[in-house]
């Protein structure tokens, strides 16, 4: 039956593969511990002191006080920059008082601009040996730079990518269904592919998150932040390291920090047209090349395409199931029936969400799991939609921040 494969009709191949890599990665470093694995005292080679935090904000008076406080337990007040982008709110007076140094940029450059003009205006790169990028919204682990640094100590990391994790806080019920899918969603690529995917062995990440991210300082030298035309930088940036043979991407979970994520349609939409425009927008400007890197990440788009057309034809094949009297129809040379889909797709789609309830310890990611299908489904529209926006759009970079807690 087509169900049998459902697993890896839903997870694709490659995040197949990626998954399993993870496993043995995971058995590999518990069996034969190493320093990569982000436990242990900081190197004697970089200190606290020598890092530093740029937070790009636009409009972020609600949230960046959380945000500078929870840095201030990880680096010193004079190593903070906030970078406020044509901010028409209080987001500078809030980042002043609380002893940042901050820099009122006008007019509006978007993220990648202001964090190019903060570099340049404090000299931060021949200053600093290592820059932290730390988004407005997001509150930084106090124990982050004490397991990020000794991944450092390998001359061969060039940059540590974040473990992402949603914060929660009382959203009504319908907030709650994007919150719960956004932690499932992060689970699910965190553990299932990047774990993988940032092995030493490995060194095929396509992303490293554009906050939180920590760069060393001659790498960032390397990089065109703010290459033109492109809507978001951190994609450019990743494509950029790995064409450039820059070095290794590390991460480990215990690497993190705290998100707001949207918690409403329109701003749900918004992030995720930008983040798949910004993609196929980075694709477009880099190319492709021989590359164990692009290897994975041409498998991975083709069969991101192939399911996205798969789901956004769920509905007509539904249509065609239910005209045939609920029999199997023919589909690529086989029977589809009803019960292909349910168990295929939404009970695989829905178990996954288990596991994901399971590790996260929230029942409530289950309890919103079968509407998550929905949601997939708009992100399927959206992937397609962004593909041919690529070649005809370009972005100045220039951003509206979501709505704040």
């Amino acid at each position: 039956m087509v169900w049998i494969l459902g697993f890896f009709t839903l997870a694709g191949y490659n995040f197949s593969f990626w998954l399993i890599v993870g496993g043995i990665r995971y058995c590999y470093e518990r069996f034969f511990p190493q320093k990569e694995r982000g436990q242990g005292k900081p190197s004697a080679t970089l200190t606290p002191k020598e890092v530093a935090a740029i937070i790009p904000a636009h409009n972020e008076a609600q949230s960046i006080e959380r945000t500078i406080k929870a840095l201030l337990k990880v680096v010193p007040k004079s190593n903070i920059y906030v970078a406020s982008d044509a901010s028409t709110d209080e987001t500078v007076s809030v980042a002043r008082t609380l002893g940042a140094r901050v820099t009122d940029i006008h007019p509006n450059r978007g993220k990648a601009g202001v964090i190019v003009y903060t570099l340049k205006k404090y000299k931060l790169l021949s200053r600093f040996k290592a820059i932290l990028i730390n988004d407005a919204d997001v509150e930084i682990d106090r124990h982050y730079l004490i397991r990020a640094i000794p991944l450092l100590s390998d001359p061969a990391v060039a940059a540590i990518a974040p473990h992402g994790m949603t914060r929660w806080k009382n959203y009504g019920i319908w907030e709650m269904l994007f919150i719960s899918y956004r932690v499932r969603l992060w689970r699910v690529i965190q553990l299932g592919m990047r774990f993988g995917q940032t092995w030493k062995f490995t060194n095929a990440s396509y992303i490293v998150p554009g906050s939180l991210c920590l760069y060393r300082s001659r790498v960032l030298k390397k990089i065109q932040i703010d290459a033109p035309g492109l809507i978001i930088e951190d994609f450019n940036m990743t494509f950029e390291l790995h064409k450039k043979r820059l070095g290794r991407i590390a991460y480990h979970p215990s690497i993190f920090g705290l998100h707001q994520d949207p918690y409403n349609l329109g701003d749900y939409i918004k992030q995720v047209t930008r983040w798949n425009l910004g993609f196929w927008q980075t694709v477009k400007k880099n190319g492709i090349w021989p590359s164990f890197f692009w290897l994975s990440t041409g498998s991975f788009l083709i069969e991101l395409i192939l399911y996205a057309l798969f789901l956004l034809s769920l509905p007509a094949l539904l249509i065609l199931i239910a005209q045939n009297h609920f029999t199997p129809i023919p589909f690529f040379g086989q029977k589809l029936s009803l019960a292909d889909i349910f168990i295929g797709v939404f009970a695989m789609d829905y178990f996954t969400t288990l596991l994901a309830a399971f590790w996260e310890k929230k029942a409530i990611v289950a309890l919103y799991g079968p509407a998550f299908i929905i949601l997939r489904i708009i992100d399927a529209f959206l992937f397609l939609y962004t593909l041919p926006l690529a070649f005809v759009t370009k972005s100045s970079g220039t951003w509206v921040s979501p709505k704040r807690r």
